[in-house]
């Protein structure tokens, strides 16, 4: 049954690890195969359509996404440590093999998904949304923060900018270039202090 486990995780890992590298279009059942050592059909055995797989790997990928951010918002009271920490939890899969967030790829790809992946990414946006309207409010409540938008919708566009962050990041190789980014939307946030 271990075995079994085992071989479920590394597909599940495999499948990740390469659709945040290529896109969720550029892989096969093959390449999460040849990647393992294992045949094609011991992944049809666990998950008999790519749809399958790839819902699974979302799964996960946003359960544990959001496990992380939820770590950060119970291991600091600081509204803006927290809003730092987010940046650096997206800015983490950037330093390993220049890696985008798993739903930043796929929302590339989006219109290719069937609902019920489109449903699944989208949802980890709302969540990520969520997480970071309630770091905002209470910054507001505490006086560190100062927007003169909703939280509602300064957090739309943080969201809207670690996405791009990460992309334009990645295609320039460059970790500094998100470093700075980063650093002046904290100060545009009217942040009075930073981490």
């Amino acid at each position: 049954m271990k075995k079994n486990i085992d071989t479920m995780q590394q597909i599940l890992d495999t499948g990740q690890n390469l659709i945040q590298e290529r896109g969720y279009n550029a892989i096969s059942y093959a390449d999460v195969a040849e990647q393992i050592g294992i045949k094609k059909a011991s992944i049809h055995y666990y998950f008999p359509a790519k749809q399958d797989l790839v819902q699974a790997i979302l799964k996960r990928y946003r359960t544990e996404f959001m496990t992380g951010l939820n770590q950060i918002g119970r291991s600091s009271d600081s509204p803006e440590e927290n809003l730092y920490r987010f940046f650096q939890y997206y800015r983490d899969p950037l330093v390993e093999n220049a890696k985008l967030c798993l739903c930043s790829m796929m929302a590339a790809e989006l219109v290719s998904f069937p609902m019920e992946i489109r449903d699944e990414i989208n949802g980890f946006f709302r969540d990520n949304e969520t997480w970071l309207e309630n770091v905002i409010e209470q910054g507001r409540e505490m006086g560190i923060l100062d927007s003169q938008i909703s939280s509602k919708e300064q957090s739309q566009i943080i969201m809207a900018f670690v996405q791009g962050a990460q992309l334009l990041a990645r295609s320039s190789g460059d970790l500094q270039y998100y470093d700075m980014m980063v650093r002046n939307l904290l100060k545009n946030l009217n942040i009075l202090t930073s981490p």
